[in-house]
């Protein structure tokens, strides 16, 4: 875990000394700097860091005002003291205030300001432990009652309808810090199961370090949902997609610097609500907001939807008969009939906008039907899983594809994508996001994501997760590592992730293939 920290001095020569120290190597991250404590307030108030590192006599305003004011208004930000020999009193008082250490200009050195972060990170973690189980508590118990205030039946008693509005109105205002109009913003986590859990605490630590910044209030709503309040004003529906794409974008960014093994294994997206102004208006926003609209299946890289949604249509004989008699008329020649996949099979199924769940059964009929026809019957169960997890249209169109182009085994991999493969086995401890392997094989994260799956049959992330779960199978077996060391030699640094998701693959836990080595029962993953 990193902490993040901000130098405030107003002596330039002190602050470029501070800059040199190896904040790396001591899990720390400086993040920026102020010449006084006004001018570090103001940074608190935007940036946030968890440990603050002030001189004593400033102008403006001095380090003990700013110690003052961060225990106030920031009372889990550790603060460490500079100071000269003449303030020796005033850094004591500091201390028996709640400062973590006080160091003398003059005479420190990399060893005393390492204890002294020592110090601050162990008070740091403790106050975000306790903070973190308070708020949680709060954050689960408002939760709740939102759920009943929208579960409540309607009640035709007008006295009563203006004391349950009252009532919703009062736990916005003294719980959410908000009053009407607001808008709902729905979060939604979209990935696989395992490791689920991992994904969400990061999810929950990422929205809670953007709260401030983005003054919003946040609550769980369902798994993988989590709600956003965020203030009306004039112009909110335009400033807030603005803001919400800047919350995906910094949380995807934190996962990438923080847990790139988890990068690329989900998607984000909000779904937002028309302006909350009543208790009905909030039941049909919370409704809209929370469910995952179909609209994600043909609008995969679109991050922001409102409710005000195109649907869906029924997948009608007349409808299918219009790609179906293409697919017909090109079964029998494979080039025309991956070209008709590739130009006409999307193009058409986004013309209507079917039903995802028939249209996956569309082309899993189609594919079976095909597949007997040229004699090939053992690879129906695998047609039926790759249709099945097509999450959007351009998954589908990638796996029904790919069906096609590799139904003799002979098929032949790009080149970028062969390269890619390689890219990905000889670095499988780095980080390995679309954006890594996008730079090494030279094309954009989003063309290389389509092409890897039309070309291998399966998603990018999938196949990373593959990759290094074989080589782990095969460390576990071969070598002498223990699994911590294992995991961090495929690149799954987090010990509990890694068990999550080798059991999901492998049918086992990691510490059971270790145990039993030697023994010839094949895992679930492999094939003997």
């Amino acid at each position: 875990m990193s902490f993040t920290v901000l130098i405030v001095d107003d002596e330039l020569p002190i602050r470029q000394e501070l800059r040199m120290f190896p904040w790396e190597e001591h899990q720390t991250e400086l993040i920026g700097e102020a010449e006084n404590g006004e001018e570090a307030l103001q940074f608190c108030h935007n940036f946030l860091p968890d440990i603050v590192i002030t001189d004593i006599t400033m102008p403006v305003m001095d380090g003990l005002e700013l110690f003052r004011s961060l225990k106030s208004e920031f009372p889990h930000a550790q603060v460490i003291l500079l100071t000269c020999h003449s303030e020796f009193a005033y850094a004591r008082e500091a201390i028996k205030l709640g400062a973590v250490e006080y160091l003398v200009k003059v005479t420190m050195d990399d060893r005393d300001l390492e204890q002294a972060l020592q110090k601050a990170k162990e008070a740091a973690l403790q106050a975000k432990a306790l903070h973190r189980g308070e708020a949680d508590r709060m954050r689960w118990e408002i939760s709740k009652q939102l759920l009943q205030h929208y579960h409540k039946e309607e009640q035709s008693d007008a006295v009563a309808d203006a004391a349950a509005d009252s009532e919703l109105e009062a736990l916005f205002h003294r719980s959410l810090q908000v009053k009407p109009p607001f808008t709902l913003a729905a979060l939604h986590v979209q990935s696989r199961k395992a490791g689920n859990v991992f994904l969400l605490h990061e999810i929950e630590e990422g929205l809670t370090l953007l709260e401030q910044q983005h003054s919003f209030t946040w609550v769980p709503a369902d798994d993988g949902v989590y709600l956003l309040l965020f203030q009306t004003n004039s112009n909110h529906l335009t400033s807030l997609r603005t803001k919400l794409e800047t919350i995906i974008e910094e949380l995807y960014r934190s996962f990438d610097r923080n847990r790139s093994f988890l990068s690329d294994a989900f998607r984000l997206y909000f779904v937002i609500s028309e302006p909350i102004r009543s208790r009905e208006d909030f039941a049909s926003g919370y409704r809209l907001a929370c469910e995952k609209p179909v609209a994600i299946f043909y609008n995969s890289f679109v991050r922001v939807f409102t409710n005000q949604l195109p649907g869906t249509v029924s997948l009608e004989e007349s409808i299918m008969n219009e790609i179906a008699d293409k697919l017909q008329k090109a079964k029998w020649d494979r080039e025309q009939l991956l070209r008709t996949v590739r130009e006409d099979f999307a193009v058409w199924a986004m013309k209507y906008r079917i039903v995802p769940e028939e249209l996956r059964a569309f082309v899993s009929d189609w594919l079976r039907d095909w597949l007997r026809e040229n004699e090939i019957q053992e690879k129906s169960w695998k047609v039926e899983q790759r249709i099945a997890n097509s999450c959007t249209i351009q998954e589908l169109s990638a796996a029904f594809l790919y069906e096609i182009d590799s139904v003799d085994g002979k098929k032949k991999l790009r080149r970028e994508i062969a390269e890619a493969k390689k890219f990905i086995a000889a670095n499988l401890e780095k980080q390995l996001t679309l954006h890594v392997v996008s730079e090494q094989v030279g094309l954009s994260p989003h063309y290389l994501s389509r092409l890897f799956q039309e070309e291998t049959g399966v998603s990018f992330n999938d196949f990373v997760t593959k990759t290094r779960i074989d080589k782990a199978v095969s460390l576990l077996k071969n070598t002498s590592l223990r699994v911590y060391e294992v995991a961090n030699e495929v690149g799954i640094p987090s010990y509990r992730y890694f068990s999550a998701i080798f059991r999901e693959w492998m049918g086992v836990a990691p510490t059971e293939v270790k145990k039993s080595y030697g023994n010839t029962r094949p895992l679930k993953g492999e094939i003997k």
